[in-house]
This record gives C-alpha cells, sequence and structure tokens, in this order.
C-alpha cells in the first residue's frame, strides 16, 4: 500500500492510480466540485494541472460539463463526495446516463462517514444510482480492487460510479 507499514486512504489510492492513468491517457480529464484536496485531486493536478477541472460548490455544473466533455471524446472523471452528487442528480440522468456518455463518477466518503458529521454522510447514492439506465455502479472492500475498479470504470463505454470509503 504506502510502503513500509503506512496504510493510505482510499482518496489517496484513488489519486495515485488516477495520475498512473493519465500518464498512460491523454484524453482523461478529472473534474471537482471545490473538493480537489478532499478528494485527493490536489496532488493529480500538480502533475497536470491543465486536465483538472475545480469548478467551485457547483455540482450540477461539474455533472454537465463532464457530459460535454465526454460528447467530445474525453474521459472526464467527477470526483466528488457521495452526499454532494444528489445536488447534481438531474445532470446524473438527463445529461449522462440517457445518454449513455462515458463519464466516471469517482464517489469519495461513501457510506457512514462519523467525523464528517451528518450532511457528509454518504449513504444513498448506491440507493438512486443503482436504478439509472446504462450506469455501472461498482464499491471495492479493499484498494487493490479500488485500483483495479477505477481501471474498470474508466474503459467502459458509457457511465460508471465507483464509490469508496472515507479512511484507510
Amino acid at each position: 500500500a504506502g510502503g513500509a507499514g503506512v496504510r493510505l486512504t482510499y482518496s489517496q489510492v484513488f489519486a495515485k492510480t488516477l495520475i498512473t492513468m493519465m500518464e498512460k491517457d491523454p484524453k482523461i480529464v478529472a473534474i471537482s466540485a471545490a473538493m480537489l484536496e478532499g478528494t485527493g485531486l490536489v496532488e493529480v493536478k500538480k502533475q497536470f494541472p491543465d486536465r483538472v477541472f475545480d469548478v467551485g460548490i457547483a455540482e450540477e455544473h461539474a455533472v454537465i460539463m463532464a457530459a460535454g466533455m465526454a460528447k467530445a471524446g474525453w474521459k472526464p472523471v467527477v470526483s466528488i463526495y457521495s452526499t454532494f452528487l444528489q445536488r447534481a442528480f438531474d445532470q446524473v440522468v438527463h445529461d449522462v446516463c440517457l445518454q449513455n456518455l462515458d463519464v466516471t463518477f469517482a464517489l469519495d466518503r461513501a457510506g457512514v462517514v462519523g467525523a464528517d458529521g451528518a450532511t457528509h454522510q454518504g449513504l444513498y447514492d448506491l440507493a438512486y444510482l443503482r436504478a439509472l439506465p446504462n450506469l455501472v455502479v461498482m464499491a471495492p472492500k479493499d484498494e487493490n480492487e479500488l485500483r483495479h475498479m477505477l481501471a474498470t470504470a474508466i474503459a467502459h463505454p458509457g457511465p460508471a460510479a465507483v464509490r469508496f470509503p472515507r479512511g484507510a
């Protein structure tokens, strides 16, 4: 994992994996809604400053921007806290899933997140995402599965979501 007994968080594993993938594929871009630090994208932005976009606290815009980029041939990864994807539900349904666009959702803080507080509990994404057409939903049991699921989601020709918990 992190070497010498150091355990990486899921967010760190996500970021390191995304960096490796972006080194190999110049079409992969990352989008966040004011969560570069929390989702690990700060490190990704250091490596790829022109391929990481922070749209501010505008989750709807992050998803619709990803849809537009996918239509133009890019491979967008929307990295967002699970609870905040709810704000962009309409865009996920109408602009990504119904059009079967190649957008990957990396849902950080899925499930119970404890100290992050009541508004940050990622409890609903699994229920509402599984009902959407064309969307593949994945949840890794460990960091190795996260790496493989992220690669699978990005390679999948359509919408995919990988939900992972807070912490190591």
